[in-house]
């Protein structure tokens, strides 16, 4: 399938990366976040003003950078098959590293390899942007997505722990 790469729309396409963002965040959550069904926890995650404008402030800060991706993806009838942000960073030592921030296929266009794509572009671009490393992270039950990274020779390098009180 042939995909066409087109830059957010901080106007138009808002609404579909904000819930693009949710669902990616719920896939994400920890475990017993998870346990609320997906309406409360859109419900709840919309309902915190803050929270999204958390998110939104450091997309709309890394698209307007040259290296950063922040994209829709369609398919060449412009039906929307994917959304896209990876960020760039570099230490004060000069270090570069890309991080791929969210991925969201639409579900009826997984399956296709779209995200494998969209993960090779991304070693591109960063490669491309002098990138020495690029980082992806996801949900510890996020069982499709830690195939896919494993598969594409991702490797964990960092674990993260948390305890219920």
């Amino acid at each position: 399938m042939d995909l066409v790469h087109r830059p957010i729309d901080f106007v138009t396409d808002m609404e579909y990366i904000l819930e693009r963002h949710c669902r990616i965040n719920y896939a994400c959550d920890c475990p017993w976040k998870r346990k609320m069904p997906y309406e409360d926890y859109r419900r709840e995650w919309f309902g915190m003003p803050a929270q999204m404008q958390g998110f939104l402030n450091p997309l709309r800060d890394s698209a307007k950078g040259s290296k950063a991706i922040a994209e829709i993806i369609e398919d060449g009838a412009g039906t929307t098959v994917a959304y896209f942000w990876v960020s760039f960073e570099e230490t004060e030592s000069g270090f570069c590293y890309a991080e791929v921030q969210d991925i969201y296929v639409e579900e009826v266009f997984r399956e296709a390899g779209i995200a494998s794509q969209l993960m090779a572009y991304a070693e591109t671009k960063a490669k491309e942007n002098g990138a020495k490393v690029i980082r992806s992270g996801t949900g510890i039950e996020n069982t499709k997505s830690i195939a896919m990274h494993g598969k594409l020779g991702y490797y964990q390098y960092r674990c993260e722990f948390e305890k219920l009180l």
